[in-house]
């Protein structure tokens, strides 16, 4: 239980006097419950004395009590899932920050692809939520079973001590339980990432799935998938759902030797029917409690997997370091230069080795080469998506580890074969080139790359949504869209990533016409294969 709320706390902690406020209401409405063990034990008696005051009172006292505690539960209740929610936003942001500055390497390596990070930012977190709305209950319940046992133990304290022996049994079984179900957790949210990531494939490759005709392939992983979900999920739920019972079982046979016990007694004239009323409705509330907080330590186990999980992520460590005080982008630069540079993603994978390249500013380079040369990781490293593993990059006798990553950045421009638009306006789009700036230059920018005309043939202009990837557009309309928001940068080093190469001849055309016009003046690195894109390049590597 310790370990738990040890990895669970931090998340809570700025939420102390919040939680500080949930407990005080739990304790007030486990005091307004515990009240009625003693009231309904008094009520027997009032009738056999014939005492209508009493009578009348008791049931009223005891109804006061409840709504009390009931208006009480909604408070306690209330802040607990509006703490919860906030631990839930909280976790959300900070996986989200993690995400956008984790390089691309953590992202190719990540074994269950983004469909698993999705998983863990939606349903990892909603487990978590799911375990800390129980610490409601683990924070109320204690005080009712305290109570609760008191009172019994002031009844009669050799049957109360009788009825707590088998604590440490049903305590022992219980713990095995939530071990089980810890396990069970991890493979089932495992299972969750796997199948979010099929339905993610399945729906970002709609068109090749139905080109060749995959459909019955990618609904038999997916049922595979759902199967091995739900086969934990069961395990987990009969779990969960089979340790009551079986604490009930356990328990039933201690309160079956107390009946009798009990009955004895009454027989004997020692034990009033109020006395048993009063011990049979504590332990009524007693058991209660113990099977909520039962609940509770086991919903906090599957949040305690998540978590773990989670800040398997947050602990991630492999992002673009940055040093304390960066220095400044050199204003008045003159050159680019790649020093000894080398680059391996692993001890096996050597991409680089000892490359040496100088580019004059203004100048327009051509990368040539086989696929897997490295013209890709060369470019990345420019950018920073990843540092060399030996050698550096200056810019202007600056090495560029030792500038401010966003500024950097700022000063590059990419366009790539596989063009990326957001789900958004056209004019966002392009706009995204750098939202500091005012969007009155979207449509000189749009022109320029050749984008303006078909742009106001769409049906609400600059401010038609693009859909998914820029769905509702062609390949050389995104690439246009792709290259006003480069133009709208208006970065002085560009990269073009094989910007035209899966375009036909007359997309190509008219992109090209959008490329002389952020080609120029800039400094640009080009990887093509096309002589039609690096005609204008004075030097290859």
């Amino acid at each position: 239980m310790n370990s738990i709320f040890k990895s669970l706390w931090p998340e809570l902690k700025p939420h102390a006097k919040r939680l500080t406020l949930v407990a005080v209401f739990g304790m007030f409405i486990s005091g307004m419950k515990a009240v009625t063990p003693e009231l309904l034990g008094r009520l027997p008696e009032a009738w056999k004395n014939g005492d209508t005051r009493m009578t009348y009172m008791i049931p009223l006292l005891i109804a006061g009590a409840w709504i009390l505690s009931s208006i009480l539960r909604y408070f306690h209740l209330y802040w607990m899932l509006y703490i919860s929610e906030l631990v839930a936003v909280n976790l959300r942001r900070k996986l989200m920050n993690k995400y956008l500055t984790l390089n691309l390497g953590f992202f190719q390596n990540f074994v269950r692809g983004s469909g698993g990070l999705i998983s863990r930012m939606l349903n990892d977190i909603a487990i978590i939520q799911g375990g800390f709305q129980k610490i409601a209950d683990i924070m109320r319940e204690p005080f009712m079973a305290i109570f609760s046992f008191a009172y019994l133990v002031y009844l009669d304290w050799r049957l109360t001590f009788f009825l707590a022996a088998g604590t440490p049994l049903i305590t022992m079984v219980l713990r095995k339980f939530a071990r089980s179900v810890r396990k069970y957790s991890r493979h089932n949210q495992e299972s969750m990432e796997d199948l979010t990531q099929i339905l993610k494939e399945s729906l970002d490759g709609t068109r090749i799935v139905q080109s060749f005709n995959l459909q019955n392939e990618m609904r038999e992983r997916f049922e595979s998938q759902a199967r091995d979900f739900l086969n934990s999920k069961a395990k987990i739920i009969s779990r969960e759902e089979a340790s009551g019972p079986v604490s009930e079982s356990m328990a039933s046979f201690f309160v079956a030797m107390l009946l009798l016990y009990i009955g004895h007694q009454a027989l004997n004239s020692q034990f009033s029917v109020g006395d048993f009323l009063s011990f049979i409705f504590a332990i009524g509330l007693l058991s209660d409690s113990v099977k909520k907080v039962q609940g509770g330590i086991i919903k906090m186990q599957q949040a305690t997997v998540a978590l773990e999980r989670l800040h398997g992520i947050l602990d991630e460590t492999s992002i673009v370091p940055q040093i304390g005080n960066p220095a400044p982008f050199p204003e008045h630069w003159t050159e680019i230069e790649f020093r000894n540079v080398s680059f391996q993603y692993d001890a096996e994978n050597v991409v680089l080795r000892g490359v040496n390249l100088k580019i004059q500013r203004g100048e327009q380079v051509a990368l040539v080469g086989s696929s897997g040369a490295g013209k890709s990781t060369l470019i990345n490293l420019l950018g920073r998506f990843f540092d060399p593993t030996e050698g550096d990059i200056l810019i202007g006798g600056v090495p560029i580890k030792d500038m401010d990553l966003h500024e950097l950045r700022s000063k590059v421009a990419l366009v790539t074969q596989d063009v990326f638009l957001f789900s958004d306006t056209v004019e966002r789009n392009i706009w995204s080139g750098d939202f500091s700036k005012s969007a009155t230059g979207v449509e000189p920018a749009a022109k320029l790359a050749n984008a303006h005309d078909f742009i106001l043939r769409t049906e609400n202009g600059y401010q038609t949504r693009v859909g998914e990837r820029g769905a509702r557009f062609s390949g050389g309309e995104k690439q246009r869209i792709s290259i006003a928001r480069a133009i709208f940068k208006n970065a002085p080093i560009l990269i073009l990533d094989e910007a035209t190469s899966a375009l036909d001849s007359e997309s190509e055309l008219e992109v090209q016409k959008g490329l002389d016009s952020l080609m120029r003046g800039r400094t640009a690195l080009v990887i093509a294969h096309r002589l039609s894109t690096i005609r204008n390049a004075i030097a290859s590597w």
